[in-house]
């Protein structure tokens, strides 16, 4: 099945790990791997199973939290729209 693009920005691929927080203000986490990432948002795949939320919490690498809305989910990962671009993402597209 062949997905639409819609993004307004390029996206690089990256490989880094992150961690997510599911419920605001709670220091509970759930490890997952940031594949692809640019300004406005993020491929991120998560363990088999894991029930992604509408909206969550999502550290990459070091930094963060990032609020992230979901866009579009799938088994074992989901795409993310920031709620405020991450003006340090461009160091890791090409260019």
């Amino acid at each position: 099945m062949l997905m639409l693009e819609h993004r307004t920005t390029p996206r690089a691929q990256t490989g880094i790990p992150g961690r997510a927080t599911f419920v605001r203000g709670s220091s509970a986490t759930v490890s997952c791997l940031i594949s692809d990432l640019s300004p406005s948002g993020a491929r991120v795949v998560f363990s088999a199973g894991t029930r992604v939320p509408a909206y969550f919490d999502l550290y990459i690498g070091q930094s963060g939290p990032h609020r992230a809305k979901t866009v579009w989910q799938q088994p074992g990962m989901a795409g993310v729209i920031f709620s405020a671009g991450r003006a340090n993402v461009p160091e890791v597209l090409p260019g």
